[in-house]
Order: structure tokens, then C-alpha cells, then sequence
């Protein structure tokens, strides 16, 4: 009984796994492609990676800096 628990624990991927380590990848990504504030680029892909799944939310409240707008105001 047991061993058949373990079993289907350890084959199956878990829908919140994938979601978290996606806005993981996502938030590595923003970091590298743009503005950070509070903290280097280097310090937060670190908290982001260390303080998993904490970092991600933590970059995304507060280490994004300001957005670049393709949109021409006239």
C-alpha cells in the first residue's frame, strides 16, 4: 500500500509546481531583459532563485522598475 502511494507522488507533476517555477523562469527573464530597481540585477536573480517561491512574488511587488512604452503620446 505504501509503496503504491510514493508511486503516483513521485510520477506525477503537480499543475502548481509547473505554474511556480514558469513565473520563476518569467521573473528571470524580466530581470535580465530590464530595468530593476531597489536592488542589482544580480542580487535579485539570486533571491529569486534562493527564495524560491517566495522571490519571484517578492521581484514582481517590488524590484520591477519603470516600463518602457512603445506608444508615441502626441
Amino acid at each position: 500500500m505504501k509503496n503504491e502511494v510514493v508511486g503516483s507522488m513521485q510520477t506525477g507533476i503537480s499543475s502548481t509546481g509547473v505554474v511556480v517555477f514558469a513565473l520563476m523562469a518569467l521573473a528571470i527573464i524580466d530581470i535580465v531583459r530590464g530595468n530593476v530597481k531597489v536592488a542589482p540585477k544580480w542580487a535579485w536573480i539570486g533571491a529569486v532563485v534562493l527564495l524560491f517561491p517566495v522571490g519571484p512574488a517578492l521581484y514582481l511587488l517590488w524590484g520591477r522598475g519603470p516600463r518602457r512604452s512603445d506608444k508615441t503620446s502626441f
